[in-house]
């Protein structure tokens, strides 16, 4: 079933069951089916049709994910709008598209003033009574559309920190709200998701289709996300990037000892996770974590199960692939690699992107005879769990990756997280890095390199180590690798004109 009718099912399911929790505000299923009714007249009244693309300016309130049963409902693909989207990456989609309609919350009111200034949009749209309090009659109902159309557009912002719009099929959706269920488990779910950015939003929806509730977090809420999950009951969490499910865990083992606890699932993932934490986690909250890898051109790759989790050298993984999806570790010129062997990850699902938008040129880049190119580097070992290593154009010199020194460093007791980054030096690129160091602790970056080139060998050992508080962080909240690199590359240039005037 396409994802428009499953949501739809779903929530008429739930009936007078709370189907979108906001802080004290509750939203049954017979709510969200009166909104989308009342949404869906006022857009027909204003001439909007099957097959239009409306924009969806995304707060943080339950309106947000009910706009996206709106689209659903009339047939329309939607245009995703997060908060940090350039205004021009979103003015140039639209005109792309074709798109005439722009919903948005309240509190985007300034964002979509600035957008209709850049693009014309002659149908706007808040996400409050404006829209949804037109008057209707009869039921709701997905318009069915064909398994190849345009069903979402949506933006990365993660590796790289480039916005690009990611064009999905209605086909694509089914097979992502597939792989969901089949890894989360029996429905329903009552699913706590943090605000931010792609996933959470779909995480949502997906929990409607399971006729269960999605726990949506209040800005009053933020900071106190263990003591919601157990007291809204929640059975699913996402806890965002590994660094904050480090951050999350030892609340979330006092808090569930402490109330009525339903929990039987917490994801995360989105960036490197270090493996010494995620130990200490696990030991805190128990086997119920999931780790996640995929990619907003496809999806979902790989998942790390919970009982994964209880095995040492399976931390420093990103898992298996998931149901429907197939991974090949590949060389410079395409051709399939070696067991162990480290190359390009390729991916092929039913979940893959259609391209990017108006750029065919980056599109057949990315896409070959139905195989996504990730930009990862990594291997596969005999089981078939999925070890990255690296980013392709973050490459080192060959035999050399920042994942498995990142790795050696974050498993000395001292250090907390680590980014390892190449620095230009008159021989090619070389290893360097950050440390971030656990509180009350110190280290000798001296014996820190040191022990890289032991475990790793003399290659791997990093040139510079440098201390710093916390990792910089792209949008996506990967280390921003490409910020460290240009940072330090000035550090290590104004150090030799010191020594140059020194030694003048």
């Amino acid at each position: 079933m396409s994802l428009g009718p499953s949501l739809l099912q779903g929530v008429r399911a739930a009936g007078p069951r709370e189907v979108l929790v906001c802080g004290p505000r509750r939203l049954t299923g017979d709510d969200v089916l009166a909104m989308v009714a009342g949404a869906v007249s006022a857009l027909h009244a204003r001439g909007v049709r099957q097959g239009d693309p409306i924009a969806v300016m995304y707060g943080r309130q339950p309106e947000s994910t009910v706009a996206r049963l709106v689209t659903l409902a009339l047939g329309c693909p939607v245009v995703k709008l997060l908060p940090g989207l350039p205004t021009r990456v979103a003015a140039e989609t639209l005109r792309a598209l074709g798109g005439s309609v722009l919903l948005h919350e309240p509190c985007r009111q300034d964002d979509a003033d600035e957008l209709l200034d850049a693009c014309h949009l002659p149908i706007e749209y808040r996400l409050d009574a404006d829209l949804f309090g037109t008057p209707h009659c009869g039921l709701v109902e997905a318009q069915g559309r064909a398994p190849d159309a345009l069903s979402s557009v949506t933006f990365t912002n993660g590796t790289t920190g480039e916005c690009k719009p990611v064009a999905y099929s209605e086909r694509a959706e089914a097979a992502q709200l597939a792989a969901a269920r089949s890894m989360f488990g029996p429905a329903p779910w009552r699913f706590q998701v943090p605000p931010g950015h792609f996933l959470p939003n779909q995480m949502a929806l997906w929990t409607l289709s399971t006729g269960g509730a999605a726990v949506l977090l209040s800005d009053s809420e933020l900071g106190r996300e263990a003591e919601v999950a157990v007291r809204e009951r929640v059975t699913h969490m996402m806890s965002g990037r590994p660094f904050e499910l480090y951050a999350l865990a030892g609340a979330l083992a006092t808090a569930r000892a402490s109330g009525a606890d339903q929990l039987r699932l917490v994801i995360y993932g989105g960036a490197p996770a270090v493996a010494a934490r995620s130990a200490e986690a696990i030991e805190a909250i128990g086997p119920m974590a999931l780790q996640c890898y995929g990619l907003t051109e496809g999806g979902f790759v790989s998942a790390l199960q919970p009982d994964a989790h209880l095995r040492p050298e399976l931390l420093s993984s990103v898992g298996r692939p998931v149901r429907g999806v197939e991974v090949r570790v590949r060389d410079q010129d395409g051709a399939d690699l070696p067991t162990g062997e480290v190359g390009e990850v390729w991916v092929r699902s039913p979940q893959l992107m259609t391209g990017y938008v108006g750029d065919a040129v980056r599109t057949a880049r990315a896409l070959r005879d139905g195989w996504l190119r990730t930009g990862d580097l990594g291997r596969l070992d005999a089981e078939g769990y999925l070890f990255l290593v690296d980013r392709v154009e973050e490459r080192l010199a060959p035999g050399v990756y920042a994942r498995p020194i990142e790795n050696v460093l974050t498993g000395h007791p001292a250090v907390a997280d680590a980014a390892v980054f190449a620095l230009p030096d008159g021989s090619g690129q070389v290893p360097a890095g950050v440390v971030v160091l656990r509180d009350g602790h110190e280290v000798d970056l001296e014996a820190l390199r040191a022990l890289v080139r032991r475990e790793l060998g003399a290659p791997s050992e990093p040139r510079r180590l440098w201390l710093v508080d916390e990792l910089p962080r792209t949008p996506g909240g990967k280390p921003d690798k490409a910020g460290l690199r240009s940072r330090y590359r000035l550090v290590e240039e104004e150090a030799r004109e010191e020594r140059t005037a020194a030694v003048t």
